[in-house]
């Protein structure tokens, strides 16, 4: 057993007046009832370990055998400290009966596998068996008092001298006076020397003694100079885990006695029943040599350069607790909190796979099996075509004994099948795992394999569910986004809900492609901490709770820099659009119901008048009645049992939905085998290299959705079908050189592009709104007056604006920039064409001199579903060549 000394551990400030009034957090272990009460003596052997967590104490099991078994008791109530003690066979202990009555006995029996001893008490027969006692019910036997020591104090006598003969005596026959009390002030110089390694044997023998000595004036002095916040924090760190628990002269006697122990240099100590431990612990101190000081200073270093290593690089699990006690979980960077986290998480999860399967196959238990011989047969498996091998019994055997068999043959992968009467038996499709089968006559067998297999199994047909899952939702979600682009949307209104819809179909087609990353990683067997995934709704929830930890982030953020309102507004818009990241889990929290304590009270008090659930309301309000918070989080097994069997207990219309939601919430990540923070931390950090960014509508779409709504004189986009019947009519070619001097929203100028790749095509645009639009398609336009514009093309193709006649005097100007031999082809209104106003007729007796043709388009040209701004006004396709 080893023990490192507590001036390794715990670096007191002497120098300050104030002690740290911040009290670190222990683990606590309760194995066992609470200690005797004090006057007891301890068990038979007892070891302590100062300054260790019980995690950290060596294994018990090290320390068993036939006839030797361990108590570990890690409260520290009257005075008590962690302790482990040892029971043998034939010692005496005291059991725990009931509450108020106890009984000693005769330890007479051990049994390891159920942690129990046999006790056989007085008045028993000679030869009888003792009972049966779990090891918390056990305790040391009380010891004999002491007898007073007779006599007067030698102190009297001294008096009584000094009084008689006191004139007739010398200096020299003065009693020395009496020695300074020992205060925690004065542990300074000794943990100064223990730490350069300047410390004598003498000194350390009388500073023990002083201490030893000086008891009742050393917890005076702690009790009346320190506060009892600062008496908690200072026995806490010297390791007392119950330190928060206890009174104030409480706490400091645990200081006074934590600190004699500075004064034994060595790892460990024990003693036996009917020893006093500080005698024990006085000769260990006074048996102490120089050398031993020595080995102490160069084992201080080690660990000290432990320390350092693990304070600057941890890399194991053991160093990050280190790390953890000195400078905190803030300061571990990113990479060290992932790492940290999947070491807790491994452990963690093999705990739990180990606890719910076992490794091995036991013996067969049946004595029917004892005189029983096996015959192993090889086989045929029609339906998979392989072969088999049968292990066959010599005739019947009673229904336990086959169910015992059948069992144990699925353990080990193999099932019974009387299909053939001649190959009835318990098949394998291995024979090795069949002569295994059969080595279950003599012995135990090893099935770790069968479990690997297993789980192979498993993760495969998850994978092919997720990835049919994954592909029946973007399937989906395709089909909505084309509904959603191809239905009506003139308006903003229609335009911002299908907005919306494609939104939501977005998010899930990033979902499908985040399922089909998992279900890939789940087939390779790279999925470590995801292993679990197996229905979209937890993807959900882990998004849901990345979302939650990047916002804890950036108010994380506000409060260390104390930012104002504006910046962290500002923050939060410019942190929504980046993807997740290592940084977020950080802050990532574990989803435990946490409930409205008022709403939870309401529903048992309805509760009581519900036949079945009356119990259940009952113990909730006692789990409430305490409780001063608004609301109550149900974090342990118990209680989230307690939880769960309350509200199956209420019709659904007496609870609300939030409650439902958190329980189910909690669900979700237990049975995606996610069981606590760490795991929660690990499967995160596995989870952001697959998880797909929403990809939402282009720029283009978004562009040109913002131009919904806004007045823009003249500006009705071609439809896509009139486009291309006039492109049939413009019949451009590579060569030629193209004008589309309206360009609007580009429509023209793509389907140009698309078209006929490569040509050279310039775009004229007068309306600078439209720039954005145009932006995005990466159009280059040249805003200005198109009829101010002087230059030669070989075709025009245009959709002029139609008030006030604009129309007329653009197609006009556009045909004057026609090269001989070049086409114009434009949509125009109806109004040129049958209006008797002189513009008109001029126009129309104009197209007829230049052999214009004009062809009458639909009544709804303007008005269908692939209209982008409906009109009512009827419209011409006209075409000149020059």
């Amino acid at each position: 057993m080893k023990r490192k000394n507590t001036m390794q551990q715990y670096m007191l400030n002497f120098e300050s007046a104030e002690l740290p009034t911040k009290e670190v957090n222990k683990v606590q272990e309760d194995v066992s009832l609470p200690p005797p009460p004090q006057g007891e003596r301890e068990q038979p052997r007892i070891l302590h370990y100062p300054g260790k967590l019980h995690f950290d104490w060596p294994e018990a099991s090290n320390q068993h055998d036939r006839d030797t078994i361990t108590v570990d008791r890690v409260g520290t109530v009257n005075g008590q400290v962690p302790h482990r003690f040892v029971i043998l066979r034939g010692d005496t202990v005291r059991v725990n009966l009931t509450k108020d009555k106890q009984k000693d006995g005769e330890v007479v029996g051990i049994s390891h596998a159920r942690n129990e001893v046999s006790i056989r008490f007085p008045g028993a027969r000679a030869g009888t068996d003792g009972i049966w006692f779990s090891l918390g019910y056990i305790y040391p036997s009380k010891q004999p008092i002491e007898e007073p020591p007779k006599g007067v104090p030698l102190s009297g006598v001294i008096e009584r001298l000094n009084s008689k003969h006191g004139e007739t005596l010398t200096e020299a026959d003065r009693v020395p006076a009496q020695a300074t009390p020992y205060l925690f002030a004065d542990h300074k110089q000794t943990v100064e020397k223990l730490r350069d390694g300047s410390i004598t044997v003498a000194e350390i023998q009388d500073g023990f003694t002083r201490l030893l000595e000086s008891k009742d004036a050393f917890v005076a002095d702690l009790v009346g100079r320190l506060k009892a916040p600062q008496l908690k924090a200072l026995a806490s760190r010297l390791g007392d885990w119950n330190a928060k628990s206890q009174r104030k002269e409480e706490n400091a006697a645990s200081i006074h006695r934590m600190l004699l122990h500075d004064f034994h240099l060595a790892d460990s100590f024990s003693y036996v029943m009917g020893q006093d431990p500080e005698q024990v612990l006085r000769d260990a101190v006074f048996g102490q040599t120089k050398a031993d000081i020595e080995a102490y200073f160069a084992k201080r270093n080690d660990a000290k350069e432990e320390t350092e290593k693990a304070v600057s690089n941890p890399e194991t699990l053991s160093e990050f607790h280190t790390f953890l006690r000195h400078l905190g979980e803030a300061e571990l960077s990113d990479s060290q909190l992932r790492t940290f986290s999947e070491l807790n998480a491994s452990i963690s999860r093999k705990r739990r796979a180990e606890k719910r399967q076992e490794q091995s196959v036991s013996q067969f238990e049946s004595e029917e099996l004892s005189d029983i011989a096996f015959t192993v047969k090889e086989g045929y498996h029609d339906k998979k075509e392989c072969s088999l091998w049968i292990v066959q019994l010599p005739g019947r055997v009673e229904r336990a004994t086959f169910t015992e068999l059948k069992n144990k043959a699925k353990m080990l992968g193999g099932w019974y099948s009387s299909f053939k009467k001649a190959d009835a038996g318990f098949q394998f499709l291995d024979k090795e795992r069949a002569e295994r089968f059969t080595a279950l006559l003599g012995s135990d067998v090893d099935r770790t394999d069968v479990l690997e297999q297993r789980k192979e199994r498993r993760e495969l047909t998850a994978a092919e569910r997720l990835h049919e899952l994954a592909k029946s939702t973007f399937d989906k979600a395709e089909e909505t986004i084309e509904a959603s682009e191809n239905s009506l949307q003139n308006t903003v209104r229609r335009a911002d809900m299908q907005a919306g819809i494609r939104g939501r179909a977005h998010a899930d087609q990033a979902l499908a492609r985040s399922l089909h990353s998992i279900a890939e990683a789940l087939s390779t067997g790279e999925a470590k901490f995801l292993d679990g995934i197996r229905f979209k709704v937890q993807i959900e929830e882990l998004d849901s709770i990345l979302y939650l930890a990047k916002y804890a982030r950036i108010r994380e953020v506000k409060k260390l820099e104390n930012e104002g309102s504006y910046n962290h507004h500002k923050r939060q818009e410019t942190e929504s659009d980046k993807p997740y990241g290592e940084a977020d889990v950080r802050f990532a929290k574990y989803p435990f119901p946490t409930l409205y304590k008022q709403h939870l009270l309401e529903a048992a008090s309805i509760a009581k008048g519900v036949s079945g659930a009356k119990l259940a309301a009952a113990r909730m309000e006692k789990r409430l009645r305490n409780h001063t918070e608004d609301y109550v989080t149900f974090e342990a097994e118990y209680e989230i049992s307690q939880l769960t069997d309350f509200l199956s207990r209420l019709p659904a219309r007496m609870t609300s939905d939030h409650m439902r939601d958190d329980l189910e919430r909690f669900n979700r990540v237990r049975r995606a085998n996610i069981f606590d923070v760490h795991e929660l931390r690990a499967a995160l950090y596995e989870y952001l290299p697959h998880k797909a960014s929403v990809r939402g509508d282009s720029p283009i779409a978004i562009a040109e959705r913002e131009l919904i709504g806004k007045k823009l004189p003249g500006f009705f986009p071609t439809p896509k079908s009139t486009i291309s019947d006039m492109l049939d009519h413009a019949d451009i070619e590579a060569h030629h050189s193209v004008l589309e001097p309206n360009a609007g929203k580009g429509d023209i100028v793509e389907a140009i592009a698309e078209r006929v790749p490569g040509v050279a095509i310039k775009a004229i645009e007068f309306n600078r709104t439209l720039s954005d639009v145009l932006g995005a398609k990466g159009i280059e336009v040249e805003f200005s007056d198109f009829l101010e514009h002087k230059a030669s093309y070989d075709r025009i193709v245009m959709n002029p604006p139609f008030e006030n006649g604009a129309d007329i005097e653009h197609v006009q100007h556009a045909y004057s920039l026609l090269e001989p031999g070049g086409r114009m082809v434009a949509i125009m209104s109806e109004g040129p064409f049958f209006r008797s106003d002189k513009k008109a007729e001029a126009f129309r007796a104009w197209l007829d001199d230049n052999a214009g043709t004009s062809e009458q388009l639909p009544e709804d040209t303007f008005k269908g579903v692939d209209s982008f701004r409906h009109t009512g006004v009827r419209t011409r396709l006209v075409v000149i060549d020059r």
